[in-house]
């Protein structure tokens, strides 16, 4: 795989404000009681108000939707599948409410924040690529902290994960731990989503501290 890390360190983000909490872990917990597509679709909505951006598409709750994801719902199921061909692909199997919550979440997060969609409108679709994904990766994780830290912690030891593993393939690291070790690489995949020095940093502590 080519190496395009002078790409990446070239790439200048406009930092942002610093991703404030707007649906704190005790509003996440009433939806655990919620047993029914319709009323779950209600509620996780009416909490998606309390964002400071606008979600995209939203899951069908309960009802099979081409190409798109569909929410399954009950007692004993909490599911997030992907419907395409009129099946059903079964994308999370989740553990409880809140975990469905935190896949739903992923899904409405717009692709960019601002500072990253202004380098993405400058990148070539098919040249820069992997530059683009680098972008979405830092813009999830930057979007999923103003939903809470809970949600921006968890989906940051996925991405920063990809971000790891494509420091290997690139051939930077010879593997994710020292990838991971040498923070300015991360720090870069972080804050190329307009995410400021000071979050990103304890973000990486974070990380570390386990």
């Amino acid at each position: 795989m080519e190496n395009y890390i002078d790409k990446l360190f070239s790439l200048q983000a406009q930092v942002l404000d610093a991703p404030k909490t707007s649906i704190p872990y005790s509003k996440l917990l009433k939806l655990v009681s919620i047993k029914e597509p319709a009323l779950f679709e209600k509620a996780i909505q009416k909490l998606a108000q309390d964002l400071p951006f606008k979600t995209t598409s939203w899951p069908s709750f309960g009802q099979y939707v081409e190409d798109w994801y569909t929410v399954e719902l009950s007692e004993f199921k909490c599911n997030l599948f992907y419907c395409e061909r009129g099946g059903y692909d079964l994308r999370n199997k989740c553990t409880n409410e809140i975990d469905l919550a935190f896949e739903i979440m992923r899904i409405v997060v717009p692709s960019y924040t601002n500072a990253a969609s202004a380098i993405a409108a400058n990148l070539d679709q098919i040249a820069d690529q992997r530059l683009l994904i680098w972008l979405r990766m830092s813009s999830e994780i930057f979007y999923m902290y103003h939903v809470n830290d809970y949600f921006g912690l968890r989906v940051a030891t996925y991405n920063v994960t990809w971000m790891c593993e494509e420091l290997v393939r690139m051939g930077v690291f010879s593997n994710t731990a020292t990838a991971f070790e040498n923070e300015k690489h991360i720090l870069k995949g972080l804050m190329i989503s307009g995410m400021p020095y000071e979050h990103a940093t304890r973000l990486i502590h974070q990380l570390k501290d386990g």
